[in-house]
């Protein structure tokens, strides 16, 4: 018996609505390559939008900083972050803790939502000095242009000395994603055990800021530099006055080192060392005595 022309036509349609979603584009993609940023909330993506509708949500304006790659005025092309953050995630993002900001190469740090509210990060997509999106810095020993592609979070800091001590941190480039989260629930492996002495603690906060953007900890982290504790940590292997100038200045016993220097102008210096190396120790230790060790 052969088909009815009703169910030929039918059949017509369903293959072409069929070849239709296969050819359209995924949600959130950008047809137009538009550059884009994922956004996520205890690592669940709530959002991915792209420049066009970031550009639209929230009003942009040239902002000039002081950069700390080029150690030079440098104005970007840039979006306000908190009202960015608003208009994606509702102002409920306020309470949150912290924001791991993801970038393509590997970079993973973390900053204190506290901090975004205290001061003023923008998210540069463009510098309005010259057509590339670059920067020199200096890495290993040698200037190297840098794309800072998709985007790149600057700070205010001509008129605010906190952020402009603070030199690079929290300046992540070819940033790609950003994600509310709670610093135990989201690095459980990397937190130290519960009830371990402030020292250790303020040490897991230094290591977040300072460490974490790079290395791993027991796999969490950034994966620029080498694991520090899965399977051995330095302070097992390193003299304790050797890692204390290695966290200080690689650069003064391999100069060529990639690791830079722990920022010169941080308040407290010296404690920041010792707290990072009573984590690492106490992280080390909780690790020897882990059931499977």
């Amino acid at each position: 018996m052969a088909p009815s022309p009703r169910i030929d036509a039918l059949a017509a349609a369903s293959v072409a609505l069929a070849a239709l979603l296969l050819a359209a584009p995924p949600a959130f993609a950008d047809p137009a390559g538009e550059p884009s940023l994922r956004f996520s909330r205890a690592g669940d993506v709530v959002a991915e939008r792209d420049l066009a509708w970031m550009r639209g949500a929230v009003p942009g304006s040239v902002v000039t900083v002081f950069e700390p790659y080029e150690e030079r005025e440098i104005p970007f092309d840039a979006l306000p972050l908190a009202p960015l953050l608003d208009a994606v995630y509702g102002p409920g993002w306020r309470e949150e803790e912290e924001i791991l900001l993801t970038c393509s190469d590997g970079y993973a740090p973390t900053v204190p939502v506290s901090r975004v509210l205290a001061h003023h990060p923008w998210l540069a997509f463009a510098r309005a000095d010259q057509p590339g999106f670059t920067v020199e810095k200096r890495e290993s020993g040698e200037v190297k242009t840098i794309s800072l592609s998709p985007f790149y979070l600057v700070w205010e800091n001509l008129d605010d000395a906190t952020v402009r001590q603070e030199a690079d941190y929290g300046w992540p480039y070819q940033l790609v994603a950003v994600d509310l989260i709670r610093a135990r629930e989201r690095f459980p492996k990397m937190a130290p055990p519960e009830g371990s002495p402030p020292e250790v603690m303020k040490g897991f906060a230094a290591f977040r800021i300072h460490c974490a953007k790079c290395h791993e900890l027991n796999g969490e982290g950034g994966s620029l530099g080498p694991e520090l504790n899965a399977a051995s940590s330095p302070v097992e292997s390193r003299d304790p006055a050797w890692l204390r100038a290695w966290i200080e200045d690689p650069s003064r016993i391999r100069p060529n080192a990639r690791m830079p220097a722990l920022n010169p102008a941080l308040p407290d210096r010296a404690a920041v060392v010792d707290q990072i190396l009573a984590y690492l120790g106490a992280m080390a230790r909780a690790r020897g005595a882990a059931p499977d060790s």
